[in-house]
């Protein structure tokens, strides 16, 4: 992990707690959020034994760790075959969009390291999406300090994540208006989101060869 990361927590934490003591339970960053998802996880569940299961997940854990510190994010959760992370908090980044994209796209080059040494097809999705994101607590249920990330921001993300294909870093035009230059050609396509009232227009973005 990034050396600065556990140091700029523990500054923000203590920033949130304060706003906690003043009757705000979150805070509010700009920050961009990715999230991956590792695909038929089920399946893979079914078929193989539970020893190959666990190291594939292992794997893809730390495959989306290392792709995402080397870049300055930091992971937010492991929710079961799934990463979110976030860049441009603790550790601000002018060119944090830029990153995220680069860390779905190196994630995605990892992911074939998977197949080289297990032998089995694994895909992954990836999601992005940029603006405003609440940071803190969601409830008084657990008292251990700590904190997700969540709103609008992160709810596109995750369902950009869900509409991607296994080897696609989907994004939507906010973010891809930061990296169009690295990715000229990238494909269009319209998205009908789950819980999203309005189509969204998105820009896939592929691992070159």
């Amino acid at each position: 992990m990034n050396p600065n990361v556990c140091t700029m927590c523990e500054k923000w934490f203590a920033r949130i707690i304060r706003f906690k003591k003043w009757g705000t339970k979150q805070i509010g960053v700009p920050a961009t959020v990715l999230f991956a998802d590792l695909r038929g996880y089920t399946s893979l569940s079914e078929s193989l034994d539970s020893p190959q299961v666990a190291r594939i997940l292992s794997r893809f854990y730390e495959n989306c760790a290392s792709a995402i510190w080397e870049r300055d994010g930091i992971v937010n959760k492991l929710i079961g075959d799934a990463v979110l992370a976030l860049f441009n908090w603790p550790i601000k980044q002018g060119d944090h969009v830029q990153q995220a994209v680069m860390a779905g796209i190196e994630l995605q080059k990892r992911s074939r390291e998977i197949h080289q040494i297990e032998g089995v097809s694994v895909g992954i999705g990836v999601g992005i999406q940029v603006g405003d994101v609440a940071i803190g607590e969601l409830s008084e249920f657990c008292k251990d300090y700590t904190y997700t990330a969540f709103g609008p921001v992160v709810n596109l993300a995750a369902r950009l994540q869900g509409a991607a294909q296994p080897g696609e870093v989907l994004v939507t035009e906010e973010v891809y208006r930061h990296v169009e230059g690295l990715f000229p050609e990238a494909e269009s396509r319209v998205c009908h989101l789950k819980g999203i009232d309005k189509p969204v227009n998105a820009h896939v973005l592929h691992v070159k060869p």
